[in-house]
């Protein structure tokens, strides 16, 4: 699996540009999402990977509220294995429950603003030089 596993992923999928990887490694079953930010608000847009990693083939999920995952109008059906997996993955994130099995993984990128981390320390946050600083700062 390409990607490099997330230290905390709880701060990491609500950064503002998230773009990750949860794998289940006993069923070796994964998703790709995208979690954007909406500019100074408690809601972040929810966007699967459909087909090759490009900007287009991203379809939308659903929506975090604060830190309630649910559909929309233009969502995908609850039904659908990607709401499902995003859902149980939310709700493990708000109990601080992961279970061992399932592994999280950065993409290479930014988790708040979406550039490419180049730096060691970065690749093993998730997080740029100037972005973990700023996290830092608004956590005290």
């Amino acid at each position: 699996m390409s990607g490099h596993e997330i230290e905390n992923f709880a701060g990491f999928v609500k950064a503002g540009k998230a773009l990750f990887t949860i794998e289940n490694s006993k069923t070796k079953g994964r998703f790709t999402f995208k979690v954007k930010k909406l500019a100074e608000k408690n809601v972040w847009f929810v966007s699967v990977l459909n087909g090759p990693d490009n900007y287009s083939n991203y379809r939308y999920v659903g929506t975090i509220f604060g830190n309630n995952f649910r559909q929309t109008t233009k969502s995908l059906s609850k039904k659908a294995p990607a709401f499902k997996a995003f859902a149980w993955f939310n709700n493990r994130l708000n109990e601080n429950n992961l279970p061992e099995n399932v592994n999280v993984y950065h993409e290479g990128r930014c988790g708040r603003c979406g550039r490419k981390l180049t730096v060691p320390e970065s690749i093993k946050s998730g997080y740029g030089p100037e972005c973990i600083n700023l996290i830092k700062v608004n956590a005290l």
